[in-house]
């Protein structure tokens, strides 16, 4: 079949277009395919198909493209890559029809370059991965808001067996307050009424007796008064304010030398203002002057240094890899008093935990302390030595 050039509108069409015969010979080609390929007008015709494909490309028209026109008669939108003649890879969308032509078949091609198409199958992929992303991230988030739902529904149960818990130590406070105090207070008032002849007529032992009924009375007094000071602690109504820690000091350094009559030397730097609850703040320091003056050696008068420092630190203790950082005032209070072996450092802030049962005190002192510090989302520890003193460290947020 002789070959010939195509002829206008098809020659010059904005896409181009090719006639092969069965053996793969290039019957025609328009001036749109070879400007595509950088041949000149003509110079296609007689050219093999395969000479104008990429490798890959001529092996897909081998295998499948040429067999489907055959037997189909036809094929659509079928993507190829062209080879020009500077070896350029061209892609191109290929529709091909079978028609018999002067007495032969020859197979009808018309073709468009789809250069931007990898930028748009890129782009679709990239749609779809976001897609595929903001998908998994509305789960993700669904998943989150049931998990925050059922943590909500665990903390509100917590709250409510803590506002339970409040109220059995409240109920328990008022036994502590009436139901207990008044029989001991009695039992210390009969004792009491016993006159000096009554006691004559006593035996020794009944003398004895006599007076440890009034001495265990008023410790059991003693005992009650600082457990309902301790339960008192759990009332969440107290109100926050400005508290002047320098100020709280001072009130409870001449509440101490008040109830023990003892001189101590204090040593304070400037302590800031921070909000918290002024009655448990007081008892705080209390309790810690107190105990400097209880356990003081008995060669010494008490000296008491406190130091302090503002810092930044993680508001999150029992939260590992949890992070907020706000700002903490750093107190160190140490004493010079008698001191006692650090392995206790943690026993001693326990209720009702004596190092040594014949020491003055309830036992309860510390363990307000340390009340007092969680209750203001602070922190207290504690480092000491026999016979070189104790050193304690507060951590107190300026803000609640």
């Amino acid at each position: 079949m002789a070959t010939h050039l195509l002829e206008d509108p098809l020659n010059t069409a904005p896409c181009g277009f090719f006639t092969f015969t069965d053996d793969g010979t290039l019957v025609a080609a328009n001036d749109t395919l070879a400007g595509m390929l950088g041949y000149a007008s003509g110079e296609l015709a007689g050219s093999r198909v395969e000479s104008l494909l990429t490798l890959a490309s001529r092996m897909f028209y081998q295998t499948h493209l040429f067999p489907m026109i055959r037997m189909q008669g036809k094929a659509e939108e079928i993507f190829l890559s062209l080879r020009s003649r500077s070896g350029e890879s061209i892609p191109v969308l290929l529709n091909a029809v079978r028609k018999e032509q002067e007495g032969g078949v020859v197979n009808q091609c018309a073709l468009i370059p789809v250069r931007n198409r990898g930028k748009y199958e890129d782009e679709l992929l990239a749609a779809k991965r976001m897609a595929e992303e903001a998908l998994r991230n509305n789960e993700e988030l669904t998943r989150a808001r049931q998990e925050l739902e059922l943590h909500a529904r665990e903390l509100d149960q917590k709250l409510s067996r803590l506002e339970q818990k409040n109220q059995e130590l409240t109920r328990l406070s008022s036994i502590l307050s009436h139901e207990l105090r008044e029989p001991i207070r009695k039992l210390s008032m009969f004792s009491s009424l016993f006159t000096q002849q009554d006691r004559q007529a006593l035996s020794a032992t009944g003398q004895r007796s006599l007076e440890r009924i009034k001495v265990q009375s008023a410790r059991m007094e003693q005992l009650v008064m600082a457990l309902q000071e301790f339960v008192s602690l759990d009332d969440t109504h107290e109100p926050l304010e400005e508290v002047a820690l320098g100020e709280v000091v001072d009130s409870a350094r001449q509440l101490v030398t008040g109830r023990t009559g003892t001189v101590m030397e204090l040593h304070s730097e400037q302590l800031p203002v921070l909000q918290g609850r002024r009655r448990q703040l007081m008892m705080l320091f209390f309790q810690l002057l107190d105990n400097s003056v209880k356990f003081r050696r008995p060669e010494e008068d008490p000296r008491i240094g406190i130091e302090c420092c503002l810092l930044q630190h993680n508001t999150y203790r029992p939260n590992t890899g949890r992070y907020h950082y706000t700002d903490f005032a750093r107190i160190i209070y140490a004493d010079n008093g008698m001191g006692f072996d650090n392995r206790y450092n943690d026993y001693v802030f326990e209720a009702l935990k004596k190092l040594d049962p014949n020491s003055p005190g309830q036992g309860i002192g510390l363990a307000i302390c340390r009340k007092v510090v969680e209750n203001h989302n602070g922190s207290i520890s504690v480092e000491s030595e026999p016979g070189r003193g104790t050193r304690f460290t507060l951590l107190l947020p300026l803000r609640q």
